[in-house]
């Protein structure tokens, strides 16, 4: 995320005392990259929410942008490929529209119980 500071419609939210494990680090990178390469590809946005947080046993990551314009609720194949590599971690990617003109990815991976 440091590396992003030169996108200025990016506002990133780390939650307060949250720690990801070195082992889930390249899978998040790896969904983060794949969200903003679709933003760019798909999008006009004007604003870009990443958030990293943890909920009572998952750790969550969100990419939500505006300027979304009209597109399939089925992902391309990035996203697919975001999906299966979720999976081998217990995770799951959720993706879609956010009405009027959102787009957002949400990775959700097993953490440990708070």
């Amino acid at each position: 995320l440091d590396r992003l500071d030169q996108r200025p419609e990016l506002d990133v939210e780390w939650q307060d005392g949250v720690e990801l494990p070195a082992e889930l680090e390249p899978l998040l990178q790896s969904v983060l990259a794949e969200a903003l390469r679709n933003i760019d590809k798909h999008a006009r946005p004007t604003r870009v929410e990443i958030r990293v947080g943890a909920e009572p046993e998952a750790y969550v990551l969100e990419v939500m942008n505006d300027g979304a314009r009209e597109r399939s609720q089925e992902g391309g194949l990035g996203i697919r490929l975001m999906s299966m590599e979720a999976i081998q971690h217990r995770g799951i990617v959720e993706f879609g529209t956010v009405p009027p003109d959102r787009w957002r990815v949400r990775l959700v991976v097993p953490g440990p119980r708070r």
